[in-house]
């Protein structure tokens, strides 16, 4: 008798719990490769003052690998900058002004960080 009356109550708990409207919150998933070695590719390219369109399409396609959601979406957009800047670069044999392409990319790069940051905290990461 004394040990029905706590597995009932308990019971009855549990019950409650799961009819609530509340959902938990979604954690954020944990950084995986890609989104460490995407923001350790960024960081780096953003360290160097770097824009050129090699290494922030590399930086940007580790990126778009990631579990994190603002990571992904960040990857991609600088994948997809980088990747228009490259073509541009290349259709024109090094000739076209690449002033606008590469303001494109240092915004992607900085979403990018901000994402990282967001997932990571400040850099240096490792």
């Amino acid at each position: 008798m004394n040990r029905t009356l706590p597995a009932i109550l308990l019971a009855c708990a549990l019950l409650l719990a799961g009819c609530t409207d509340e959902k938990p919150a979604a954690s954020r998933p944990s950084p995986d490769q890609y989104s460490r070695s995407g923001c350790r590719g960024v960081a780096y390219e953003v360290e160097r003052n770097s824009h050129f369109w090699a290494g922030s399409a590399t930086a940007g396609t580790r990126a778009s690998g990631s579990s994190d959601p603002d990571v992904r979406a960040a990857g991609l957009e600088l994948a997809k900058v980088a990747k228009e800047a490259g073509e541009l670069d290349v259709s024109s044999h090094g000739k076209a002004d690449m002033t606008q392409a590469e303001a494109r990319i240092a915004e992607a790069q900085q979403k990018l960080m901000t994402a990282c940051r967001g997932l990571l905290g400040e850099p240096p990461w490792s």
